[in-house]
């Protein structure tokens, strides 16, 4: 007899991380509806109605589905939570998520573009789509009897006019990505430098990514290097104070020392340059990618943003498609790389020049 393993991580009110056996699925919803996405690229759809115990759930095909949904929000200032133990613990698991972005990537690789310009359309457009006829089937099949004995009309009504709704929504999404993903496709395939450029922005990479930086700007340095600019804060980010559980189970909220501080920093910083770096990868047929990271910070005399470059590196794919980014401390990892970086354990980072190629 072998032994399942399943562990379910919260991250926010309708996201979760579900890790098993099989792999890893990130998923998302709330009362009524739930969408998982796994990692080995399946979507998987769940209708219920609150309150009866009745669900459908519906496996589509996600493999062409490239725009994700976004990362969530982290450090939430009002967390709603009125528990401390729950508190704390998703203190933990948002300083968890900052500290290992570079073990996840926001667009698969190995993408057949010629693939996905063909794909056929999801459903006819002006037509029902999947996951609202799925949703009617629901409703349609369950209306009588037991539905009675546990709502009221009005109150079966209202449910299930908000499943509909949401189904609605999933499938003009659905067609939207279809729509997208094949003009994306047909500029992937025109092989050119300003088509490939024109693609990062239709897929508006920054944003993906729109919790964690401010700005991303993309250029070439030659044929088959890419550069991109990253603004971000530091400071606005991560918090300066922990939070932490006393010996009798109370809320106890202290202040990083800066070494801890700063130890968080990097590893953010270096994290997210190599989640950025794997997106661009992945999505672009370059061999190296020059990165940029500019820092925003408040001038404490005149109040104003100033920004300095903390991070200059020149990431190649062959290098980078040998790392186990999942075994490594991320800013230990930039050794692997032609680098420029100044960072002081009890200050954090310096500001440095760009790294010459």
């Amino acid at each position: 007899m072998g032994f399942n393993f399943r562990k379910r991580i919260r991250l926010g009110k309708l996201f979760s991380l579900n890790i098993g056996k099989s792999g890893a699925s990130i998923s998302f919803g709330a009362k009524g509806f739930r969408q998982s996405f796994s990692t080995r690229g399946s979507s998987r759809t769940t209708f219920s109605l609150p309150g009866t115990g009745l669900s459908y759930s519906k496996t589509l095909s996600a493999k062409s589905i490239l725009k994700k949904f976004g990362n969530r929000e982290v450090f939430r200032k009002e967390s709603g939570f009125s528990d401390p133990e729950a508190e704390v613990n998703a203190y933990r698991e948002d300083i968890a998520l900052i500290t290992t972005l570079h073990h996840y990537e926001d667009y698969p690789s190995g993408i057949d573009w010629e693939e996905v310009k063909v794909e056929a359309e999801p459903f006819e457009k002006g037509k029902t789509g999947p996951h609202t006829e799925e949703a009617m089937k629901l409703v349609e099949e369950n209306r009588p009897g037991l539905f009675a004995r546990v709502f009221k009309k009005g109150d079966f009504e209202d449910k299930s006019k908000e499943v509909l709704e949401e189904a609605r929504k999933m499938d003009e999404e659905l067609y939207t990505a279809w729509q997208n993903n094949r003009i994306i496709a047909d500029k992937m395939l025109h092989d050119d430098k300003e088509s490939y450029l024109e693609v990062l922005e239709d897929l508006k990479l920054s944003e993906e990514l729109g919790h964690y930086v401010r700005n991303m700007d993309f250029s070439y340095t030659d044929h088959d290097s890419l550069k991109v600019d990253m603004t971000l804060s530091i400071d606005d980010f991560i918090p300066e104070e922990y939070k932490a559980l006393t010996p009798t189970g109370k809320l106890s909220i202290k202040k990083y020392t800066k070494t801890d501080y700063y130890d968080i920093a990097n590893q953010f910083v270096s994290g997210l340059v190599f989640r950025t770096a794997r997106n661009l990868l992945n999505i672009l047929p370059v061999e190296d990618v020059l990165v940029n990271v500019w820092e925003t910070e408040k001038n404490k005399y005149s109040g104003v943003d100033e920004s300095k470059r903390i991070l200059s590196i020149l990431i190649d794919r062959n290098t980078f498609r040998k790392l186990n980014l999942e075994k490594v401390n991320p800013f230990d990892a930039l050794t692997n790389f032609r680098h420029e970086v100044e960072f002081v354990k009890t200050r954090g980072f310096k500001e440095v020049d760009e790294l010459k190629i």
